[in-house]
């Protein structure tokens, strides 16, 4: 559905939500912008920002243009005359320092010119920074409705056009060949972006350019079935595969769908519980990033990918991405699963339930602790794809198809289905309670199909009555007459499992359906408990929220919470069951800044 057709009114999710909106539109779009009108020689006495937008800083300007995104989005979704201001300001600022010949950013162009001589050394990322850009003025166009915000992006992908026409195929390879650890030449979902600028302007050179960042060094293997992931860095190539799905939306290219589902296939054997990935490179380099983080390691093999740099942020927002695309291919309840157990644990798990600010990093090891981005002086690549994912929490909840509602995810919400002229709410305080209400609001009768995984449901009343509802392909689907006022009652199948890491024989993670749990302070000696030891080792507690006490073989006891709860506590995620894992060393965060990919 719609982004203005869902509502959150939980108490987990619509929180962190609000607290973003509210830190952006506080935001001194002065110091946003402070950096664009130095590059542009216009007159600027704002107090620049820190971190990642500072002025020494490559990536300066790239937390713009996810400023810009997630402004659009919440004024499109939630009628918020603020941001949409805010957005607008940006756009008219952006407007002001953007060259004739269309170059737009808050980097100098002599970072170009260096990346086209050294390839991949010397500049941290232009292009990726160009992307974010590009994609907040087309989310400008399409939220927002903003004049320039079309032509100004479209003004800066013609000059990067003319930039690549002049170079020779072997120097375009080696600018974008992102084949190397700790890469310093990532250029993000500019692909992807690019197609979008096509579609919206039927400019056909647009398409040629987005064709361009299509690297067959990555697609080719991966259409012919050839898993070529081991040593990449990840948050390069999975936006590779967003834009190669919509290569095969535009044109119908039956290799870019082949390598999208291969690339998925593959994707699963490094994902963790969370249904996220990233860790250290199997040929990492000591001390930059790929000893930590950022980078996929062998198939199933993530034994020694618990470092502290596990599970990047931005991974996880692409992921959603692709496996909401796949679901457009096939409804697959699988794919369901997957937005669900994302959703919950690596998606919201990002954000501080205490600023909406996100995580770069979401540890998963043992005794460890969370950190998150600062509101002026941080500005972390997953600062910025955070903003953006709280601008569009609500979806991956509902979907809809012809005369069909499908509910996803069991998180309180409001959905409005004008056509139908249909509301429906749905009141839960799921995973707390394992029930939830759905009530119809309709004009006038109308007949809908309304869907949910077979997996969720233990049983379903309509108006109170038992219904023995149809089960199609792993859904279960009430298909009625539904008149205002009639109600779905549902006890929601949620039951205690493990979660194996690959690669490593006794290490485990605990799981409430999808909801991943965490064991709270200190990791006591939890050995000798197999799955079908849950239900009798794990109480739940007398309290409100979801909470399972463990006790230990030395009498010891341990609580397990859902991983999103915890702020500031120490946590562990995949505990040793076996007791034989060696004892871990001092919890120790991953680094972070272009220091690392030295």
């Amino acid at each position: 559905m719609r982004l203005d057709e869902v509502q959150l009114t939980d108490d987990a999710f619509a929180p962190r939500r609000e607290l973003v909106r509210r830190y952006l539109a506080a935001f001194d779009v002065d110091r946003l912008m402070h950096t664009f009108r130095c590059r542009a020689g216009l007159s600027s006495s704002a107090r620049p920002l820190g971190g990642w937008e500072a002025e020494d800083c490559g990536l300066r300007g790239h937390f713009v243009g996810h400023f810009l995104s997630a402004c659009s989005r919440f004024a499109y979704a939630d009628g918020d005359e603020t941001l949409r201001t805010r957005a607008c300001e940006v756009i008219d600022a952006m407007a002001a320092c953007a060259r004739p010949d269309g170059y737009l950013s808050a980097f100098e162009e002599s970072a170009l010119d260096v990346l086209e001589v050294e390839e991949d050394r010397n500049v941290w990322a232009p292009y990726y920074t160009l992307h974010k850009i590009l994609q907040g003025l087309a989310d400008g166009h399409v939220y927002v409705g903003h004049p320039q915000a079309l032509p100004l992006a479209v003004g800066l992908a013609r000059y990067i056009h003319r930039r690549f026409a002049r170079l020779s195929a072997w120097k375009i390879d080696g600018i974008l060949r992102c084949t190397k650890v700790n890469p310093a030449n990532e250029f993000g979902g500019i692909g992807d972006t690019l197609y979008t600028l096509y579609e919206l302007s039927g400019e056909t050179e647009l398409l040629e350019l987005a064709q361009l960042f299509d690297r067959d060094y990555f697609l080719g293997p991966l259409a012919d079935g050839r898993d070529v992931l081991e040593d990449l860095h990840a948050n390069t190539h999975l936006p590779l595969v967003l834009a190669a799905m919509h290569r095969h939306r535009i044109g119908g290219e039956q290799r870019y769908k082949d390598a999208a589902l291969h690339f998925y296939t593959y994707l699963q054997a490094r994902t963790f519980a969370n249904g996220n990935s990233s860790s250290r490179a199997t040929a990492y380099i000591a001390g930059g990033v790929s000893e930590k983080s950022e980078h996929w390691g062998g198939s199933g093999q993530l034994g020694d990918a618990l470092t502290g740099g596990e599970s990047e942020s931005c991974c996880a927002h692409n992921a959603e991405r692709i496996v909401e695309r796949l679901l457009v291919w096939s409804v697959d309840t699988a794919y369901l699963d997957h937005l669900e157990s994302l959703k919950y644990n690596a998606v919201l798990n990002s954000a501080s339930a205490r600023t909406g600010l996100s995580q770069y990093h979401q540890p998963m090891g043992q005794g460890v602790v969370k950190k998150f981005s600062e509101p002026y002086d941080s500005f972390w690549c997953c600062t910025g794809s955070g903003v953006e994912a709280m601008s569009e929490l609500q979806k991956n909840i509902w979907f809809r198809h012809g005369d069909a509602l499908l509910l996803n995810a069991f998180i309180a919400s409001k959905a409005v289905w004008e056509e139908k002229r249909v509301r429906i709410e749905l009141t839960t305080t799921y995973p707390n309670t394992p029930t939830a209400s759905l009530a119809i609001e309709a004009a006038e009768p109308v007949e809908l199909a309304l869907m949910f995984k077979a997996s969720a449901v233990e049983r379903l009343w309509v108006n109170g009555e038992p219904v023995a509802a149809r089960e199609v392909g792993g859904l279960v689907v009430v298909e009625r007459l539904f008149r205002s006022g009639d109600t779905i009652d549902i006890e929601i199948a949620s039951r205690l499992s493990l979660a194996p890491l690959p690669g490593a024989e006794g290490m485990a993670a605990v799981k409430y359906g999808q909801v991943l749990l965490a064991l709270v302070g200190g990791p006591p000696a939890l050995t000798g408990i197999a799955e079908h030891h849950l239900a009798e080792r794990f109480v739940r507690s007398p309290t409100e929220r979801l909470c399972y006490t463990v006790t230990d073989d030395e009498g010891r006891q341990a609580q397990f919470v859902p991983l999103y709860q915890v702020e500031d506590e120490t946590y562990t995620v995949y505990v040793d069951w076996t007791g034989r894992a060696a004892s871990p060393g001092e919890f120790v965060h991953a680094k972070d800044g272009s220091s690392a990919y030295d």
